[in-house]
């Protein structure tokens, strides 16, 4: 594992504290609305679809499709220079739910491919989530 800290790290103490810990299990954990069941991320007081104030962070399907990728050519963090350029993609998981991430080892992603969740260490605390695709290209 290498330790990545000119990058900038994300806070595990926040709201979102159940999110960062299940990415170090091997999980991805987001919010659900007790009430009506409707999974949520980011973590937020009210639900948006009944507006219940009652939550549960539980595991979804680590699997999902890539819906757009975009390709940064100007580097705006110092500690991603050794990584230009490099590609953000966005996964709408079988949840539901959209993610911003990377494909794992720098692949090449494509609209409509599925990917399923890779869990890469950071540092010793924060693990971060990426994707690879299903089949293996």
């Amino acid at each position: 594992m290498t330790e990545i800290t000119a990058k900038p790290l994300p806070r595990l103490d926040g709201p979102e504290a159940p999110f960062w810990a299940g990415l170090r299990e091997g999980e991805i954990r987001v919010q659900h609305c007790v009430a009506c069941g409707t999974p949520r991320f980011p973590a937020s007081r009210f639900c948006p679809e009944c507006h219940s104030d009652r939550a549960e962070w539980r595991a979804v399907e680590p699997r999902g499709e890539v819906e757009s990728h975009c390709t940064f050519h100007k580097c705006y963090f110092p500690g991603f220079v050794g990584d230009m350029p490099y590609t953000v993609i966005q996964v709408r998981l079988d949840c539901g739910l959209r993610f911003f991430s990377n494909i794992a080892d720098g692949g090449r992603p494509a609209t409509g491919q599925r990917v399923a969740a890779v869990f890469e260490p950071a540092t010793a605390d924060v693990v971060l989530l990426k994707f690879a695709p299903e089949d293996g290209a």
